[in-house]
């Protein structure tokens, strides 16, 4: 009975460091984004020192749960809440790069195409910000349904990335000279649908870890 009270502890220590990694992604996603739209070199710089952050905590947890298999070994239900705690966390790293390619474009943009576009970016960003933030509160809260539910919601994401491309390449169409201005925000439109993706990866994780079935929810 002891081993597993220390066994749940410690889970519960690493399930801590997975949303505290995720809110560190979240803060990456927005901050880059704001740099971008606020052509901020200094905001953006921070955004991509901070990335290692995220890298850090990643190898933190990873490690953390190996020692966990190693010493408790856990079976069923256990063992599969820690392969998805690894799954989650590599999504969670991947994320956190989409909040530095945001950064690494500040005042790489021009002022013309932000203007069009910002209001695509910040909405697809806040929404799927929102996103991250649910798939792991459901993930503690071993809700798979709520998983599910939120996973869904990429449809909405990928909506307003189709919408924002048909835009971009329109003027691109009528107004090749700027080409050189629009091509990074095809770009970003791009890394900002992938979260939707990579959070569904991250309900399909849930999912699993709760059902022990495979469900695709893409």
């Amino acid at each position: 009975m002891k081993i597993r009270t220390k066994y749940h502890e410690q889970l519960g220590n690493i399930m801590k460091d997975v949303v505290a990694m995720g809110d560190l992604v979240i803060d990456s996603l927005k901050t880059g984004l704001k740099s971008l739209i606020e052509m901020d070199q200094e905001l953006a710089d921070s955004v991509i020192e901070k990335d290692s952050l995220i890298d850090e905590l990643q190898l933190k947890i990873e490690d953390r749960v190996t020692l966990l298999i190693a010493k408790e070994t856990p079976i069923a239900t256990e063992l599969r809440e820690l392969l998805a705690v690894l799954k989650i966390v590599v999504e969670l790293e991947r994320l956190g790069d989409h909040g530095k390619h945001l950064a690494e474009k500040a005042c790489k943009v021009s002022k013309e195409g932000l203007r069009m576009a910002s209001p695509f970016l910040v909405d697809m960003t806040e929404f799927g910000c929102q996103m991250v933030k649910e798939s792991l509160e459901s993930f503690v809260e071993q809700d798979s349904l709520w998983a599910k539910e939120i996973a869904s919601r990429d449809n909405y994401i990928d909506d307003k990335y189709y919408d924002l491309y048909d835009r971009l390449i329109k003027i691109i169409k009528e107004k090749p000279n700027k080409v050189e201005n629009l091509v990074p925000l095809l770009f970003l439109n791009r890394y900002l649908e992938r979260i939707g993706d990579r959070v569904t990866n991250i309900c399909e994780n849930v999912v699993f870890a709760i059902t022990c079935k495979h469900t695709e929810l893409g």
